[in-house]
C-alpha cells in the first residue's frame, strides 16, 4: 500500500510539473499495485483479483481489470492536470461513447460467466470422460495438480493450481485439456486494443494540453464491435455444452 501511495505521489509532482506521460505511467502502476495488493490480501497470491471461484485465472476478470486500470489511470491524471492547471472545470472530462460501450460488453461478459457456468455445475458427468481428463490435466500440469470436477465443470480444489493457462483452455470435463480459440481470439482482441488505447493515451498527454483536458480518446465504432464479436463468440462457446452427460 505504500508503494501505491508513492506512485500516486509522484504522480502528482510529475502533473505539478508538466510532465504528464510520466504522470499517467505512475498513475497506472499505483492503481495496478492496490489491486494487486488486494487479491494478495484476500487470497494469498498476488493474482487473486484475477483468479475466480473456480480456483482459476479468468479470462473475463483479467480484461475487465486491464480496461479499469487503463481507463480509471488515463481519468485520474487528466484531472490531476485540470486541477493543477487552474481550469474552470478540472472534473469535466468527458468518456466518449464507444468507451462505455467497451468497458460495458467487459462487465456483462463478467457477470454473465458464471450464470452460464452455475447451470452446468449441477449436470452429471460422464465417469468415463472425467478420468480422462483429470489424467490429461495431470499429465499436463504435473504432479501438483489440484484439478477436480463440480458437475460438467472442471475447478482447481486448492487457489495454487491457478494458472495463466487458465485464461486459454475449456471449463468442462469435455474440453478442459484442450485450447479453447474463443477465449484466444477474446484475449488477442482485448490486448491489442488495449496496447493501441493505451498508445493514443500516451500520445495525448504528450501533445498540447494548454487547454486542458476535455475529454479522453474515443474508440473507432468498428473496434468496438470487433470486440463485441469475440465477447459473443466467447459466451457462446461458454453456453454451448462440450462434456457428456452420466447416468
Amino acid at each position: 500500500m505504500f508503494l501505491c501511495l508513492a506512485a500516486l505521489l509522484a504522480a502528482m509532482l510529475f502533473a505539478v510539473n508538466r510532465l504528464m506521460v510520466q504522470a499517467w505511467s505512475l498513475a497506472l502502476v499505483a492503481l495496478a499495485v492496490f489491486a494487486f495488493a488486494c487479491g494478495k490480501t484476500v487470497t494469498g497470491r498476488w493474482l487473486g483479483a484475477l483468479i475466480d471461484e473456480r480456483n482459476v485465472i479468468s479470462l473475463s476478470r483479467f480484461q475487465t481489470v486491464l480496461w479499469t486500470l487503463l481507463v480509471l489511470s488515463a481519468y485520474l491524471t487528466a484531472a490531476l492536470y485540470n486541477i493543477f492547471s487552474g481550469q474552470a472545470l478540472p472534473l469535466k472530462i468527458e468518456i466518449q461513447e464507444e468507451l462505455w460501450w467497451l468497458i460495458g460488453i467487459s462487465t456483462a461478459s463478467l457477470v454473465a460467466s458464471p450464470l452460464i457456468l452455475n447451470t452446468k455445475a449441477e449436470k452429471v458427468p460422464d465417469a468415463a470422460e472425467v478420468t480422462k481428463t483429470l489424467d490429461a490435466l495431470q499429465s499436463q500440469n504435473g504432479t501438483d495438480s489440484s484439478a477436480a470436477t463440480k458437475g460438467h465443470i472442471v475447478v482447481n480444489t486448492d487457489i495454487s493450481g491457478a494458472r495463466w493457462s487458465d485464461m486459454f483452455t475449456g471449463e468442462e470435463v469435455g474440453n478442459a485439456a484442450h485450447m479453447d480459440v474463443a477465449r484466444l481470439q477474446m484475449f488477442l482482441f482485448t490486448i491489442i486494443t488495449v496496447i493501441a488505447y493505451g498508445v493514443v493515451l500516451a500520445h495525448m498527454f504528450a501533445g498540447d494540453l494548454s487547454h486542458g483536458i476535455a475529454s479522453l480518446p474515443t474508440l473507432d465504432k468498428s473496434m468496438v464491435a470487433l470486440i463485441a464479436i469475440s465477447h459473443g463468440g466467447y459466451l457462446t462457446s461458454k453456453a454451448v455444452p462440450h462434456s457428456q452427460t452420466g447416468d
